[in-house]
């Protein structure tokens, strides 16, 4: 008999999106790896467990990711499900090993590094932007407008395209959500129609950038050749992969930032610290990351018939590992549930992923959330989220969204 989910588990709820972690506390105990009907899936909870089945590529397949979506009949010849394939995410070894390393190019720490003046230029901005208003939604006015302007800038994107781009932030998890969560009949033309036409433009800028490279990401795809002088990414692949940058290079990051300033708010001494030594802001950053990574899950499928606590999970079966429970075991680090600055080992989390599929961006959001929270309390440190802060997500299982985080400042 399959281990059940425990009564409490539902990444929907409201106790989902308040707090993923705590979905899995008993399960841990009780049923560290269980079966979730409603989505067909299976969840890993505990920390050595994750740790061992995100890093073992050979036996855990990641093409289920997006092996399972139902592009609309009027849309296969332009984004073609073989093409969904091909997503960074959704590939395994050898074929994803020279796709990566042609993307790493893109986000090394150098490049990283020299754009960081930029970051902290377009944070100012933002913030005198608004600095005299007393308030704000800072998701849409801050956290997702510096994520969304460093990634134009690395990516080079014209003025015309700009709209385009932040239409895919959304965009995209909804088309790769889709295989499990259907999107309404009501929306589902639009929104494939908007995606489908962002893959032809950004085919055209990556034939543009191929036989005209400059200095950006897009360039760094394009031009990437093999030893017989070929495209190690395709036209398609690189226009795929700009999608995938636009959902998880903007929204993580940016779901990154507002979860620090809910957990600052909520510590208003760790926050006081941070102002007066600046050093800490990483700190900030790797124990929100820690408590509330952005992704509350991965997703693999076994190969073969695979143990794990004690249960058998049959092959390609589809397994949902907990990032937010094995960053959160108590087995793994002393009071889980306490969000502490001086953590001994602040990066030793999951949220990034782990293994083969590491973050690629990992560099690009840990300098924008760094320098962004920095920016912010620099400049109004008495910013606070307004309470209760609203539970306003996007119902998006392994992946939840904040739309809004309202705050104040001064007199307001």
């Amino acid at each position: 008999m399959r281990p059940t989910a425990p009564a409490e588990f539902d990444p929907v709820s409201e106790q989902g999106f308040r707090d993923p972690a705590s979905l899995l506390t008993r399960a841990r105990d009780e049923a560290p790896v269980f079966f979730y009907e409603p989505l067909g899936v299976w969840v890993v909870s505990r920390r050595e467990d994750v740790d061992r089945c995100i890093a073992d590529a050979a036996t855990f397949s990641s093409t289920s990711i997006s092996g399972s979506l139902d592009v609309p009949d009027a849309f296969l010849e332009r984004v073609p499900p073989a093409l969904m394939a091909k997503a960074f995410i959704g590939m395994d070894p050898p074929e994803h090993t020279p796709i990566r390393k042609t993307g790493q190019r893109g986000f090394t720490r150098p490049r990283v590094a020299a754009l960081e003046p930029r970051i902290e230029e377009l944070a100012i901005e933002l913030v005198e932007g608004f600095a005299g208003e007393g308030a704000c939604d800072l998701m849409q006015a801050f956290c997702l407008e510096l994520t969304t302007r460093t990634l134009v800038a690395m990516l080079d994107l014209p003025e015309r395209d700009h709209a385009m781009f932040r239409g895919l932030r959304f965009d995209h998890f909804l088309v790769m959500d889709s295989g499990r969560h259907p999107m309404p009949e009501a929306m589902r033309d639009e929104v494939w129609e908007r995606y489908a036409s962002a893959h032809e433009r950004l085919r055209e800028l990556a034939d543009e950038r191929a036989a005209d490279p400059g200095d950006d990401v897009i360039s760094a795809m394009s031009s990437a050749r093999d030893r017989d002088g070929e495209r190690v990414m395709s036209r398609e692949q690189v226009a795929l992969h700009v999608c995938e940058l636009a959902a998880a290079g903007t929204d993580t990051t940016a779901q990154l930032i507002a979860n620090a300033v809910v957990f600052l708010s909520a510590h208003p001494d760790q926050l006081g610290e941070a102002i007066e030594d600046p050093s800490l802001w990483e700190a900030v950053v790797e124990e929100t990351l820690r408590r509330r990574g952005s992704a509350t899950f991965v997703q693999r499928s076994p190969n073969t018939d695979v143990e794990i606590a004690g249960v058998t999970i049959p092959a390609d079966d589809v397994v949902w590992l907990s990032l937010a429970s094995a960053s959160n075991d108590p087995a793994h680090y002393d009071e889980p549930e306490r969000w502490d600055i001086h953590r001994e080992k602040p990066d030793d989390h999951l949220a990034f992923g782990k293994g083969r599929h590491f973050c690629l961006g990992a560099p690009i959001g840990r300098a924008e959330a760094r320098i962004g929270l920095r920016v912010l309390f620099e400049r109004l440190p008495d910013l606070r989220t307004v309470t209760p802060v609203p539970l306003d997500f996007a119902p998006i299982a392994i992946l939840p969204m904040r739309q809004t985080l309202p705050v104040r400042w001064g007199a307001v």
